[in-house]
């Protein structure tokens, strides 16, 4: 933990800061989007345990009828099933400021206020990075290590992912080097109806900064700079995948109306006072989880970085 004190704080505190503006610094703050896609558990509160299995279950058209006689018996089909684990666990962040740093915070970045925002949005990233680092587990990948993605490597996965029987609609979490160099491809190098098509003219043209891009090729895209590396750093591994692929879960911790808690959405946010240090703390605590549950559900994209 490093203090917030007035001596570590030059750049905010100093006679040439004259006014209560502040940038903040560059980061990924986009939330990870509301998708069909992506399976949320149900809230762990109150479940009797930090882990639940998901079944999983062969019916709904998955075994097909046998031809048989006209008064032979029907045959047993055996259920086919499984499972996949999904638990959540502690995750948390604390800032600890003290008294003469709050006196000369001109700015307000120590307000209550701010800091209860910062922790909406910290909470919302690390859900984003739980899923976003699972993406480069699946068995099936397309693409390859040192080059560029490109607008074949899409087609290569949604046609994996339809061979495989997997439901759209389908989401791609990928680096924005990945999309770029797809989006590149798209303005560059392919002709005919794609190139024609409103479609490839809105991904060309689609809204600059991380987050959701809109859709492409029968995909959903969303950019993040979580999307694990691969291949000692040389690749961006992102994924495209459909229902079934990703679980996350989160369990809400009701605050506690004795104590000086409260809760921003399903996250905890707390302060605390060390009065022997005249230093006050602002803490956010989550219990979150995540991952793979059916593997042939999503493709791997490895490409260069």
């Amino acid at each position: 933990m490093t203090q917030i004190l007035y001596s570590n704080i030059g750049d905010l505190a100093t006679s040439e800061v004259l006014s209560g503006d502040f940038l903040l610094l560059l980061a990924d703050r986009n939330a990870l989007p509301n998708h069909p896609a992506l399976y949320k558990a149900e809230d762990f509160s109150g479940m009797g345990s930090s882990t639940i299995k998901i079944p999983q279950i062969g019916l709904m058209g998955y075994n097909k009828l046998t031809s048989e006689t006209e008064v032979a018996s029907s045959s047993t089909v055996a259920l086919t099933d499984g499972s996949a684990t999904l638990a959540v666990s502690r995750y948390t962040k604390r800032y600890e400021a003290s008294d003469l740093a709050r006196i000369v915070d001109k700015q307000g970045f120590l307000r209550t206020d701010v800091l209860t925002m910062d922790a909406f949005v910290s909470y919302n990233a690390t859900i984003r990075d739980l899923v976003a680092n699972l993406v480069d587990n699946f068995s099936s990948t397309v693409g390859s290590s040192g080059v560029d993605g490109s607008i074949e490597d899409i087609l290569d996965a949604t046609a994996t992912l339809e061979i495989a029987a997997v439901q759209g609609p389908f989401l791609g979490i990928v680096h924005p080097r990945q999309w770029h160099d797809a989006v590149k491809d798209v303005a560059l190098n392919i002709g005919g109806a794609v190139q024609l098509s409103g479609d490839a003219q809105r991904v060309a043209t689609a809204m600059a900064g991380l987050g959701m891009k809109g859709s492409f090729l029968g995909v959903d895209w969303f950019t993040t700079l979580d999307v694990p590396t691969a291949n000692a750093g040389a690749d961006r591994a992102g994924g495209i995948f459909g229902f079934g692929a990703i679980g996350w879960a989160e369990a809400p911790l009701p605050a506690d109306p004795d104590l000086p808690q409260a809760n921003i959405g399903p996250a905890l946010f707390e302060k605390d006072r060390t009065a022997t240090t005249a230093t006050t703390g602002a803490l956010v605590h989550g219990y979150l989880g995540a991952t793979e549950m059916i593997d042939a559900c999503g493709v791997t994209w490895v490409s260069d970085a």
